[in-house]
């Protein structure tokens, strides 16, 4: 995967964005990189892991974790630990869209706002679908930047484990 595939683009008026610590499964390290997000593995479970393609999906999918701060620290003998951003509602965060042509002008970012959308994984990179949009989708859009083909998001607060209960 890559580092940085997801930003912080405002605080929601904080001085920063709080972090929960949470558990990474023993593995090949790091297998989570700082700005992945991250949901959690199960119910049962209490490990984190990266989102895949097409996810978020509100009452399908585990809770989501957050978005990594730092690389996780397991090894392939021991668990280790990522510290997340709490996907808080008021925070907005920056991430690029999976096709780049369909949010380079302003006008296009405009008849997208509002919408709920999922997110892709291509390439080893985690982008928006901006044609992935869906009632029960984690991600809204609330604007971005068609200069640099980036859409700036916030995550709905029943998306994650503070917000709704745990998908069994």
């Amino acid at each position: 995967m890559s580092r940085a595939d997801i930003a912080i683009k405002e605080t929601g008026g904080r001085n920063s964005v709080p972090t929960d610590r949470w558990v990474v499964a023993s593995g090949t390290p790091p297998t989570i990189k700082a700005g992945e997000p991250t949901k959690q593995n199960s119910q049962t479970d209490e490990n984190i892991i990266l989102l895949v393609d097409a996810d978020l999906t509100i009452g399908t999918d585990q809770p989501m974790a957050g978005i990594a701060a730092v690389d996780s620290t397991e090894t392939a003998s021991a668990s280790g630990y990522s510290d997340e951003y709490v996907p808080l509602p008021d925070i907005k965060w920056e991430i690029k869209a999976k096709s780049s042509t369909a949010v380079d002008t302003q006008s296009e970012i405009d008849a997208l706002v509002g919408q709920l959308m999922l997110i892709d994984l291509t390439s080893s990179a985690f982008t928006i679908d901006t044609t992935g949009t869906a009632s029960t989708a984690a991600f809204l859009m609330v604007g971005g930047d068609p200069n640099r083909s980036t859409v700036h998001f916030r995550i709905r607060p029943d998306a994650c484990a503070f917000g709704r209960a745990s998908v069994a």
